[in-house]
């Protein structure tokens, strides 16, 4: 299983019933980094929605060394974790009472802290720290303003378009410094519960 999906954790808190007016979370991104090479499994698209706390859909890019095509769907309390290349998932039932999605954006960090940021909460995350605001930076033609946090021993900045969504978060400690890229990253999208159910012709095994 690869190291993302190890460590995933599923924590519980309330659920909020999916409205009209929900939206749904859609992003794409990429690791990048001198550490990382660009045609690594560590550097591929990843995919996620996310609607609420109580829906999510987690697509991994294919593995070639574990040979594992992963892919997460929680639609609290039914989660599945699934291999798209065997077409095989394992099917487990949140016990509750109350239910919560938890979902770091960097699940595999050494940092508590670090591992407390969340897709779709990576500003609010940022603005409740405290975090310092540096001088805007243009980058690949977008201009940022620039959000930093301290702590552990990392240096944390996220990277903000005009229109406050994320562009990258970079991570640097004293061992190394890699960026998340967000390629697309689209709070507003229209909520497709069909996301969050198994592709057809999937076998559950419990």
């Amino acid at each position: 299983m690869p190291r993302f999906l190890v460590a995933l954790m599923f924590l519980l808190l309330p659920l909020a019933a999916l409205a009209a007016g929900d939206k749904m979370l859609y992003v794409e991104y990429q690791l990048a980094g001198k550490q990382i090479d660009a045609d690594s499994f560590d550097a591929q698209t990843k995919k996620v929605w996310r609607i609420g706390k109580g829906y999510l859909r987690f697509e991994d890019a294919p593995n070639p060394q574990t040979r594992i095509h992963g892919l997460i769907i929680a639609a609290e309390p039914d989660i599945w974790i699934a291999d798209r290349n065997t077409n095989q998932a394992r099917h487990t039932v949140d016990p509750g009472p109350n239910y919560r999605i938890h979902f770091p954006l960097f699940a595999s960090e050494p940092s508590e802290k670090l591992r407390q940021i969340e897709f779709g909460a990576e500003l609010e995350y940022f603005r409740e720290n405290d975090a310092r605001e540096l001088p805007a930076q243009n980058v690949d033609g977008f201009k940022c303003k620039l959000l930093r946090l301290a702590f552990d021993d990392r240096e944390v900045t996220l990277f903000l378009k005009t229109n406050e969504t994320p562009l990258q978060i970079v991570v640097k400690s004293p061992e190394h410094e890699y960026a998340m890229r967000f390629l697309r990253y689209e709070p507003d999208r229209r909520p497709d519960k069909l996301l969050f159910q198994l592709p057809p012709g999937m076998q559950v095994k419990n």
